[in-house]
């Protein structure tokens, strides 16, 4: 990109981009009378980059689509932080500012959804983040993931999400335990009240 490009990305002028570039914080090609800058786009922020551990388990839940196999502390920032990004009208300055500014080292499957932020691609990380495609839970593993994930996620206690689908606390709490499903109407109401289309759902053992 070009220097007035990048001062609107960064939202600072291009007066401060051309200083930058003189002094060589920041990489750039001398083209014809104009400079493109080689590096992707860095803003100030006043927030803090996360761990290496927090940034692991933020690329995991976002890549996986759930929290399974995060505990305690971490899942429930991990939860705060993806309920941030659905809520946010600039997701990628979030993910930007949480990796410190630094684009991943590395570039595979679980990291893709923050190069795309290095990009400035708000379009595709908004859909990526509140979109679920129709999920597939026959196995109650796969369930009570999805649903302990999006609750959390939501912030909601087990009570606020029952209360939503109109169902007892304790279907939520069996559904969260992988237990066998009792009833196929309070299963989809709670799938409902969480926004997840089932593709396929538990068979359920008739008397």
């Amino acid at each position: 990109m070009n220097v007035d490009e990048y001062a609107t990305a960064a939202a600072i002028t291009p007066r401060r981009v051309r200083a930058l570039i003189t002094r060589g914080a920041l990489p750039a090609t001398k083209v014809g009378r104009g400079w493109v800058i080689d590096g992707p786009v860095q803003r100030p922020s006043g927030r803090r980059p996360l761990s290496p551990t927090s940034q692991d388990a933020l690329t995991n839940a976002l890549h996986r689509r759930g929290l399974r196999g995060l505990t305690g502390q971490l899942r429930a920032r991990t939860a705060t932080r993806i309920r941030e990004l659905r809520a946010s009208t600039d997701p990628s300055t979030l993910l930007v500012d949480w990796w410190g500014g630094k684009a991943p080292a590395q570039v595979n499957g679980r990291t893709n959804l923050v190069m795309h932020a290095f990009r400035q691609n708000n379009e595709f990380i908004t859909k990526r983040v509140n979109h679920r495609p129709s999920e597939y839970l026959r196995d109650p593993a796969d369930l009570a993931d999805v649903v302990s994930t999006e609750r959390s996620i939501r912030g909601l206690s087990r009570k606020e999400l029952a209360d939503l689908a109109r169902v007892d606390s304790s279907f939520v709490f069996a559904l969260e335990q992988g237990r066998e499903i009792t009833s196929l109407g309070d299963l989809r109401r709670v799938l409902r009240a969480i926004d997840v289309e089932p593709s396929a759902l538990p068979s359920i053992d008739m008397p």
